[in-house]
């Protein structure tokens, strides 16, 4: 038995309201609730700053020392990934949950286990790999459903929203579930979902609560094409790299509480913002500069295709709950625009249609219009109520917060 698992067996024992929880134990007293997810030893923080313990519980210590003093540019990577977790217990309990019981556990290698490059980066020729390997790209739970490059003090990094990639892969169940057989209620739900993701609505704990458990092949087409969506959304990054957008001018300095949920330090980011003609740009060469690979280049082509389509029903949507937001979008063209533009560089072989990308839009506004007017209207409070919804013929129990999950 582990000393953490001794630990909180002698506390269910001594305390009288104290029960077992999916992590660790919860003790109630009157109106408060305290939950007890693990235990942090000082010893192994000797030598490390103050705050160091409230990393201990998802970072190694080699993490932590990163994290606090950053010296290389993979660093501070690793530092925005870090900073988006410690001030969300949520999140924490995500990464204990992807953490388990592996004792050579690293926040570092865990994201670079998961990380999606290689494909598209051994896609590009031998020139364009060599300028792109040394930019520190990958995943983060930004706050934003967005991808963005930020200016260290030692280079340029590349951070792609952990929600985003879940955006896509429940926009992805809606748009092809009738295809695989799924009920219209469980399609509404994904598409319900993804607007609530978009939107910042829905709970970012999918590994500890998930919203279904689809058949097995369906699951393997969704992984597949939220991978080459990841893939266009890579490549358009490492795009504005390669064309030497990076210009000092287009940078914007915000704090970076602006970009992560729930963060309560004082850290600035500066990250840069392109005109239209350069997202055009960026849009096409991340596939123009994929080197002899004609399907894959055709498979990135349709997985912009749809993450741009998708885009364009969320912003319908933003528009219709916030009016307000303006010109805070402007730096970016319109998604059908950024699709129309691309179609028409696109060789024709390649990729829909335009006579299928017409259909698809115009299918996609109509059901978001529909949305919009017969569910949204009646129904904005429940839309905005932060929480999470479920596929309703693939998980029919509402689960106990910390108690089941």
């Amino acid at each position: 038995m582990s000393e953490e698992q001794d630990f909180f067996d002698r506390i269910l024992a001594e305390a009288p309201n104290a029960r077992r929880a999916s992590q660790g134990v919860l003790i109630e007293s009157g109106n408060v609730l305290l939950h007890l997810t693990g235990v942090i030893k000082h010893s192994d923080l000797e030598g490390l700053s103050d705050d160091a313990s409230f990393y201990a519980s998802f970072c190694s210590r080699e993490d932590i020392e990163r994290i606090k003093k950053p010296k290389v540019l993979s660093d501070f990577l690793l530092q925005i990934r870090a900073e988006a977790i410690v001030d969300n217990p949520r999140l924490i309990r995500v990464f204990r949950k992807r953490k388990g019981n592996k004792k050579d556990w690293s926040l570092d290698e865990y994201y670079k286990s998961k990380f999606k490059e290689s494909i598209y980066l051994k896609s590009l020729s031998k020139g364009n790999q060599k300028k792109l390997e040394k930019i520190p790209a990958g995943s983060a739970y930004l706050d934003n459903v967005n991808a963005t490059c930020m200016k260290t003090v030692s280079g340029n990094i590349i951070a792609i929203s952990e929600s985003l990639e879940n955006y896509l892969y429940f926009m992805n169940i809606f748009f092809y579930g009738d295809d695989f057989g799924l009920d219209q209620a469980d399609t509404f739900s994904a598409y319900l979902i993804a607007q609530r993701i978009m939107a910042g609505h829905e709970s970012y704990d999918f590994d500890l609560d998930s919203r279904g458990e689809l058949p097995t092949h369906f699951e393997d087409f969704l992984q597949s094409l939220t991978n080459l969506q990841y893939q266009f959304i890579l490549g358009h990054e490492y795009a504005h790299h390669l064309l030497g957008h990076l210009n000092d001018s287009r940078l914007f300095k915000e704090d970076l509480s602006i970009m992560l949920n729930a963060y309560q330090g004082d850290m600035k980011i500066q990250h840069y913002k392109y005109s239209h003609k350069l997202e055009y740009d960026a849009d096409w060469h991340a596939i123009k500069n994929i080197k002899g690979n004609s399907l894959y280049k055709g498979d990135i082509a349709n997985a912009a295709f749809l993450t741009l389509m998708y885009f364009e029903t969320s912003r319908l949507i933003l528009d219709y709950t916030n009016p307000m937001r303006g010109s805070i979008h402007s730096s970016h063209p319109s998604p059908t625009d950024r699709i129309l533009k691309l179609r028409s560089r696109l060789n024709n072989k390649r990729g829909f249609s335009r006579e299928q990308l017409e259909n698809n839009i115009e299918y996609l506004t109509k059901y978001t219009d529909h949305f919009l007017k017969e569910y949204l209207a009646f129904n904005f409070d429940s839309f905005e109520k932060y929480g999470s919804v479920y596929l309703p013929n693939y998980k029919k129990k509402l689960l106990l917060d910390r108690v089941e999950f």
